[in-house]
């Protein structure tokens, strides 16, 4: 048995956060997530980091959140941050009430805006609708998630916490009334460990209320199902915001070499059980085409969903719904938090540590505001820019993975997933999906004696299953080309039909 003072249920963005702030406040413990690092709604998000203009005209008080976020995320996380700046453009036919209630809102908050003439807008953003009325810049930037959860676990593991990933929590452990710890059992050995500590926070997310049942409590949550679309380049170096109520389709985010469009917003019911509808793909690819019309010939590599774990409401429309985070405790000695955004992550961690210094009776200020995250020169090597320098024993073409890359993810992880591979190096990110470096990485795998020939083949057959669950809403044009040529390597030439 494994005893600490917390235990944090969830390794999204705020369980980290939460990890990265106890650590740094000298309390002891452990983090479980049943995946890898931002395996829920962290890692399926489109990567912005808000300027909180997107909800300053329905939520304000999430607006300024965001705001205040942003900027202290420019500061403490500036390798994982890049500053693109946003355009909130108006196209004909968008009501101009909205644009003077946007402008009023973002001014009240704090938000600074500038009003560009399309003019200018183009010159920033040639790809642009030409027939746009004008365009509002705001501090929109963009954020890699999976790296953000990384170097807030890198904080916690340098003070001492330990964490274990791929575990899945199957019982709370409760003693008069009350949590005492958690049974969680290893996906890749059937092993069950009983970790016990003070304090249980439930961090998990969509699967926040599937946790806290195990402790007999209820969380009151709306699941709202989100998808987005992958473009194989990247068609803008700004944030673009379509400037109306939030709906459909209305936003476009740079990342490394690509751009997401999105997002959807339908009420789901179980988080295990999403599927991206070829019509969201459609909805999305159409709007994002009428601001940057070249969209709609984009190629698309991949769509994908992700669950937003929603404060209850009786709002129909899950857009209305606040973006704001609340912390409930039980009364047994688990907590659970549940809404935010990934902008409002380090927030949520600090108010949720600060409720564990009250209950613990310590005093201890918060310093995430102020530290940097720590190892960020270490992960430097993921901006494409950075990767050009070592060309030598490339395994990923697309995203410019070395082998040197893949080894020493597997040396300081241990992992046994390729998945754990592709979110700490971006490996079969790029157009091909892993079709031409993922049997590579399993054969590094095969050779440093982490996998057996016949684990290695039914953890491609996996991934590539996975990755083709996002794959099959773009499939026309060259992607569908693309993934004929990957279908014939692996059916015809690997054979792996005869595997079963």
């Amino acid at each position: 048995m494994i005893k600490t003072d917390v235990i944090i249920i969830g390794g999204g963005a705020t369980g980290c956060g939460i990890a990265r702030d106890l650590a740094l406040r000298g309390i002891p413990h452990c983090l479980i997530e049943k995946g890898d690092y931002a395996a829920g709604a962290t890692g399926a998000c489109h990567g912005l980091l808000h300027s909180g203009g997107r909800y300053a005209v329905s939520d304000p008080i999430a607006a300024k959140e965001c705001y205040d976020e942003n900027m202290i995320l420019r500061r403490i996380g500036e390798k994982c941050v890049e500053p693109t700046g946003g355009l909130f453009v108006r196209l004909p036919g968008d009501s101009k009430m909205y644009r003077e209630r946007f402008l009023r809102s973002c001014d009240d908050i704090g938000i600074p805006t500038e009003i560009m003439s399309s003019t200018k807008a183009l010159e920033l953003v040639p790809n642009l609708n030409p027939d746009i009325e004008e365009a509002i810049k705001v501090p929109d930037c963009s954020i890699d998630p999976f790296r953000l959860c990384m170097l807030n676990i890198k904080t916690s593991e340098i003070k001492g916490g330990f964490s274990f990933t791929r575990h899945r929590v199957t019982e709370i452990v409760q003693s008069r009334g009350r949590c005492i710890g958690v049974k969680a059992t290893d996906a890749a050995t059937g092993d069950v460990k009983e970790i016990h500590g003070n304090i249980i926070v439930n961090a998990s997310g969509a699967w926040t209320n599937l946790i806290a049942r195990l402790a007999g409590c209820d969380v009151p949550i709306t699941l709202s199902k989100g998808s987005l679309v992958i473009t194989n380049h990247r068609l803008t170096d700004m944030v673009i915001n379509r400037l109306r109520p939030s709906s459909d389709g209305d936003i476009i985010v740079p990342n490394e070499a690509v751009c997401l469009a999105g997002t959807t917003s339908l009420t789901v019911q179980d988080p295990d059980k999403i599927t991206i509808q070829p019509a969201e793909v459609d909805t999305i690819i159409g709007e994002a085409g009428r601001m940057i019309p070249h969209f709609n010939q984009t190629r698309i590599i991949r769509a994908f969903s992700g669950v937003r774990p929603l404060l209850k409401s009786q709002k129909l429309d899950s857009r209305e719904i606040s973006r704001g985070f609340q912390i409930i405790d039980h009364q047994n000695g688990m907590y659970s938090i549940v809404g935010g955004k990934l902008t409002t992550f380090r927030l949520m961690a600090e108010k949720m540590v600060d409720t564990i210094m009250n209950a613990f009776n310590l005093k201890r200020a918060c310093e995430t505001a102020e530290r940097p995250l720590d190892g960020q020169e270490e992960l430097s090597g993921y901006p494409l820019s950075k990767r050009l320098a070592d060309m030598k024993n490339i395994i990923c073409e697309c995203e410019l993975v070395t082998r040197k890359d893949v080894e020493r993810t597997i040396e300081q992880t241990g992992t046994r997933h390729v998945g754990d591979i592709q979110h700490r190096t971006r490996l079969g990110m790029g157009p091909c999906q892993g079709g031409f470096c993922t049997f590579r990485a399993l054969g590094i795998m095969h050779d440093m004696n982490i996998l057996t020939a016949e684990q290695s083949v039914q953890s491609l057959r996996e991934f590539l299953q996975r990755r083709f669950r996002g794959i099959r809403c773009a499939l026309w044009g060259d992607q569908l080309r693309e993934e004929q040529l990957v279908e014939y390597i692996y059916l015809g030439i690997l054979a792996m039909e005869k595997n079963k």
